[in-house]
């Protein structure tokens, strides 16, 4: 197989204005929280970034890893995260051990700035080799992807989101390729990006299974297709297991007597922590069951508020009030614009999106890209899985809206494509006007101080 990871001659312009595009976000995120999270001695990891950092419910559990060796996040939903970052943590630790600088935010920037360069890249090869658009309108739609709000903000944030866009991106080309080459997935491609996609977020693996159903057709379940589709999630729910049992389970026991101490010292804290777990509880859904998988479920929250103003809102505008903040801390389960024009903009961008559903409904690529959204409506609106927050996993889905626009574009006379072209990059500058204002604005505000 080709050297995916190789840039293109047509790829390095754009590519280079999308790399200083995501460095210069995260010298955003290092503008706000630098001053705090570059701190190696003489503060609590937890308090330094579980109770200081807060953006609209993403986690900074990596950088607590990377800083103690702790784990925080839930280990069966991510089962390679705590592997990834193993090294970076060694690293960390010596580097700790010898100076004053802890460097997990730095670690975490790279891996962010390569997982978005290379997310980049896969995209608009998509749009270039897959869909077969002109180079002007392959940057057009690639920009529009990462002018979305929750797009955008994923790029800079330490959590998982922005991996999981590079390994469905990069699964999305292959299996295009293949499809358009008129060949299939091979057991090797298909265990290793079962392996790696379900490895930063498990339940992404059942897209990876779509991409080689999709591509290899009946044939997908050949013996050697079966294995390369069954051990990696065997190898993954063993580390898993192992990870959590032998890592975590000790660590959580040891956290528990902690807090309980803690608590019997100051009961202060003890009140001010039982009324924020009841504010989150009252603004959370209520689950089909409290054990396992079930707990992050909710059968109540309603789906059409969701829709409007979580799935087709807050993941492509983002709110102006309760800006970027916690549901787990303060934010509403439903945020409403203050003004008309937000919610004409997301008629639009729907409607765009709805037409060239219908238009591109007849392409097999697209039926895949479709298959996966479909999933993901299963998780979110059927099961109700985060769909509270559904915003903040817009790189699990959001892709599909510049891809069905991609096809409006690729089917229409020259004439009706240059009114589409031009109508298109209105949106796009308007999104990153809008949203790169309120994310300006969120973090040049400085974080001075380590929240308790």
């Amino acid at each position: 197989m080709k050297n995916i990871f190789k840039i293109k001659k047509e790829e390095r312009i754009p590519g280079l204005v999308a790399l200083l595009v995501f460095v210069l976000l995260n010298g955003l995120f290092f503008y706000k929280y630098g001053n705090l999270f570059l701190r190696a001695h003489h503060v609590s990891f937890w308090q330094l970034f579980a109770k200081t950092f807060h953006v609209s419910g993403f986690d900074a559990w990596s950088y607590i890893f990377m800083s103690n060796g702790k784990l925080y996040f839930e280990i069966p939903r991510h089962p390679l995260f705590a592997v990834i970052l193993y090294p970076f943590y060694l690293i960390n630790k010596e580097l700790i051990s010898s100076g004053d600088t802890n460097y997990a935010m730095i670690f975490m920037a790279i891996l962010l700035i390569a997982s978005a360069f290379y997310s980049f890249i896969f995209v608009y090869r998509i749009f270039r080799e897959i869909i077969e658009l002109k180079k002007k309108d392959c940057n057009l739609f690639s920009a529009m992807l990462y002018s979305f709000g929750m797009v955008m903000v994923s790029m800079l944030v330490p959590d998982h989101f922005c991996w999981s866009l590079l390994m469905l991106t990069m699964t999305l080309y292959l299996a295009g390729l293949a499809m358009k080459e008129r060949r299939q997935l091979s057991a090797w491609t298909i265990g290793i990006l079962s392996f790696l996609t379900g490895g930063v977020t498990l339940s992404n693996i059942a897209k990876t299974y779509l991409a080689a159903w999709f591509t290899n057709g009946r044939k997908v379940f050949a013996p050697k297709n079966l294995v390369a589709m069954i051990l990696p999630a065997i190898l993954l729910v063993t580390t898993a297991y192992l990870i959590y049992t032998e890592v975590r389970e000790p660590q959580f026991h040891a956290d528990k007597q902690i807090e309980v101490k803690a608590h019997a010292k100051d009961p202060e804290q003890q009140r001010k922590d039982s009324i924020h777990h009841a504010w989150v509880m009252a603004h959370t859904g209520e689950p089909m069951k409290q054990e396992g998988f079930w707990k992050w479920t909710d059968t109540s929250t309603s789906r059409t508020d969701a829709l409007i103003h979580n799935m087709m809102g807050e993941s492509i505008q983002l709110h102006d009030s309760y800006l970027l903040d916690d549901m787990c801390v303060n934010r509403p389960t439903i945020v409403k614009y203050n003004y008309a024009f937000n919610y004409v903009i997301e008629a639009i961008i729907s409607l765009l999106f709805i037409i060239g559903i219908v238009v591109a409904i007849r392409y097999k690529f697209f039926l895949l890209v479709l298959s996966w959204l479909g999933l993901d409506i299963v998780i979110h609106f059927v099961m109700g899985f985060g769909l509270n927050e559904m915003y903040i996993m817009a790189c699990h889905w959001i892709f599909i809206i510049p891809i069905a626009i991609a096809y409006l574009m690729k089917t229409l006379t020259p004439g009706k494509q240059v009114i589409l072209r031009y109508f298109c990059w209105l949106l796009t500058l308007y999104l990153w006007a809008w949203n790169g204002y309120w994310l300006f604005t969120y973090m040049s505000d400085q974080a001075t101080q380590i929240m308790k």
